[in-house]
């Protein structure tokens, strides 16, 4: 119902509202058409949604090794030097010694022969002769000495050159030695020939192996006054007691041993 106002009368005049009919074909059909879009939207929006995709986790880095450089060595210095020589006499028999050193600080030094030229207090030369074969390791000092009769009467000095067989990068046996005792029962302050005695060492040297061993000794300004060598047969252990003759010109102020063995 609605409410109709008469404009010359006060008061409202209730009036019948039309009637509306409701066609039920036409809802069901809105119904469908509804339904229809409705499922339509959905199947649209599932048809527009992005295809299902399968993402792989990326592949962890491989890092190759980085190659480290190997430093480069400088030359190693292959030489053998004469570092001092003096000869000790008595009688009829000289020994020139020289003592050697190998500046190499990676290489052992092969087959070195020592060549010995005495001379007199003059200048005039007298005999020489050479040492037998001795082994240098990195960085030893070794005193060498020869053993001359006749030819090498009334030195009062000699030279010495050096010949190296060969430069080896793995060296042998090394003998190590230090300070000897010398005695000498009738000798005096001049020239005479006496002993001295001390301890040689080494490591993994084999039974049997034929070693030589050296003595030097100097006065007190260090100057060499004598020397000697003894060839002995390796008895087996790590260290050994020996004696070594020497002639001297003078009463030594101090002896020292040294040692070689083949490689």
């Amino acid at each position: 119902m609605t409410s109709v106002v008469d404009d010359g009368v006060n008061s409202a005049i209730a009036a019948p509202r039309p009637s509306r009919s409701y066609d039920l074909g036409n809802m069901r059909t809105v119904s469908l058409l509804v339904s229809a879009i409705t499922g339509g939207i959905a199947l649209g929006l599932a048809g527009c949604a992005s295809p299902s995709v399968t993402t792989r986790s990326p592949a962890p880095p491989t890092h190759s090794a980085t190659p480290v450089p190997t430093p480069t060595l400088p030359p190693d210095q292959e030489a053998v030097v004469v570092a001092a020589t003096g000869v000790g006499t008595f009688d009829l028999a000289t020994i020139p010694v020289a003592v050697l050193h190998n500046t190499a600080s990676r290489h052992g030094a092969a087959m070195v022969v020592v060549h010995f030229v005495t001379h007199r207090s003059d200048g005039r030369t007298l005999g020489s002769l050479d040492s037998v074969p001795v082994n240098l390791g990195p960085g030893e000092t070794l005193a060498v000495t020869a053993d001359c009769t006749d030819a090498c009467v009334n030195a009062s000095g000699t030279a010495a050159t050096i010949a190296v067989g060969a430069w080896v990068s793995k060296p042998g046996v090394a003998l190590a030695a230090g300070p000897a005792a010398y005695r000498c029962g009738n000798c005096g302050s001049g020239h005479g020939h006496g002993d001295t005695t001390g301890s040689i060492t080494a490591a993994h040297l084999a039974d049997g192996a034929a070693v030589v061993v050296f003595a030097s000794c100097v006065g007190a300004d260090g100057s060499i006054v004598g020397g000697g060598s003894e060839e002995i047969v390796w008895p087996g252990g790590t260290a050994l007691n020996v004696d070594v003759p020497v002639l001297v010109n003078s009463a030594p102020a101090a002896c020292q041993l040294g040692a070689s063995t083949g490689w």
